[in-house]
């Protein structure tokens, strides 16, 4: 993949600076997270994540005990993973362009 296309935003300086640290304690770097970004978008047809106005402490119980049940049927079905792992995944889908590699 050859980068030959750069991308300019505005962003607030402090938000900038937390979101910087925040991806070098990662391992990697915003830019990075960007591109990962985009490829996800391409890949998901859309947002990456389902984007939501309610924080936490905003959600109702039956909102809250709803995410808690995915979470259950998540670990009871096996789909967990160490943050090892997971990191490791990520490294290699992105290295492969963002496909997921063959297995």
């Amino acid at each position: 993949m050859s980068m030959d296309a750069t991308l300019q935003i505005r962003i607030d300086g402090e938000l900038k600076a937390q979101v910087e640290e925040l991806y070098r304690s990662l391992g990697t770097s915003f830019a990075e997270a960007v591109r990962i970004f985009a490829r996800q978008s391409l890949q998901e047809g859309g947002m990456p994540f389902r984007p939501a106005l309610k924080t936490w402490d905003e959600l109702t119980h039956e909102e809250i005990g709803v995410k808690l049940a995915q979470s259950e049927a998540d670990i009871a079905a096996g789909r967990v993973c160490t943050q090892e792992e997971l990191d490791s995944r990520m490294r290699e889908r992105f290295a492969n362009g963002g496909k997921a590699p063959s297995q």
